[in-house]
């Protein structure tokens, strides 16, 4: 994954196709404005026209994040971790930190962590490690106007776009390599509940409900990951409607674990709308579903919420992952 990228034709309007209300996070866009203001404040003039992008440039937005390293994909922008003092670096982490949920946070450090250990162990080419994750600014930060915060680098993309109205936390690629190491003492398995959760939906099928589920094709990555922002795949896969009640509690709860990376009140709107369309969103499946078995695909596929799981046996075991709008990505929406 990490195909090449022409960016949209489409001219985007602020007001994307499909927006979600955004009322109720005022709070969350006050905390926000203030810490990504603080961040431009650690920063030169040169590092201001560096970190900052017009929020309407969707092409910029789509073509600059992947999920390989900086030494493998040379289209993020803005500014790398590894080129800000101390100081600018707390400033930018805590201008992310306002935007994420406390799970989320702890989520991208702990991704952050394992590209740490690659860039230590040699287990990874193309220049990994905090030094390489990136943060821009597409738009001032403004709780009048509409505004994005990315961030990301090798396994990580986080888009956040809120103010004005403004409402989209995707897209956001989570990946994790390698599942489980050593930090400090510490062993870290950066994402033991989402494991837990999407692989014990799956197991949880019947073998009727399992035939119904799997997938026409397999796969040997994600198929929505970056560089393809149109053109899903067809609907296919065991309908919610068809689950007990306890299996359409599990796909809630697998669907908040991406979701909800993003601050509480940013992320509610957007769960209830995806919640509201379960009658309409199918599981899939492809290879199978055992927990260290490389080619273990899952996909959730509604209206609008998409979510992707790939055991991916490239550079080492590890797992890929990404949660989509179908109309909201990017805080534009794509044409």
């Amino acid at each position: 994954m990490g195909a090449s990228c022409t960016g949209s034709s489409a001219t985007p309007t602020t007001a994307a196709t499909g927006a979600v209300s955004a009322s109720g996070t005022t709070s969350t866009v006050s905390a926000a404005v203030t810490k990504a203001e603080a961040f431009l404040a650690t920063l030169s003039a040169e590092q201001k026209e560096s970190v900052l992008e017009d929020y309407s440039a969707l092409g910029t937005k789509q073509c600059s994040w992947s999920n390989f390293p900086d030494g493998l994909f040379n289209g993020r922008i803005g500014l790398k971790l590894g080129d800000l003092s101390d100081t600018q670096k707390t400033a930018a982490y805590a201008a992310l930190q306002s935007v994420l949920s406390a799970d989320g946070y702890t989520q991208v450090k702990n991704e952050i962590a394992g590209d740490d250990y690659l860039a230590a162990t040699g287990g990874s080419p193309g220049n990994p490690g905090e030094d390489y994750y990136h943060i821009v600014l597409f738009g001032e930060p403004s709780a009048d106007q509409p505004w994005t915060l990315q961030f990301g680098g090798h396994h990580l993309a986080v888009h956040v776009s809120l103010g004005g109205g403004a409402l989209s936390v995707s897209p956001h690629f989570s990946g994790i390599q390698p599942i489980s190491f050593d930090s400090g003492g510490t062993t870290i398995e950066g994402m033991k509940q989402e494991t837990e959760d999407i692989f014990g939906l799956f197991k949880s099928l019947t073998s009727d409900q399992q035939t119904s589920a799997k997938t026409a094709d397999s796969y040997d990555d994600i198929v929505m990951g970056p560089g393809t922002d149109t053109g899903y795949p067809t609907q296919e896969g065991l309908s919610y409607s068809k689950l007990t009640d306890a299996q359409k509690a599990q796909v809630k709860a697998v669907i908040k674990d991406w979701v909800g990376d993003a601050a509480d009140t940013l992320s509610k709107p957007l769960l209830d709308l995806y919640n509201s369309q379960l009658d309409q969103t199918t599981i899939s499946y492809s290879g199978t579903v055992e927990e260290e078995t490389t080619g273990a695909y899952f996909r959730i596929d509604g209206p609008r919420v998409w979510i992707e799981w790939i055991n991916t046996a490239a550079a080492g075991f590890h797992y890929h992952t990404v949660y989509r709008d179908k109309q909201l990505d990017y805080g534009t929406g794509v044409s």
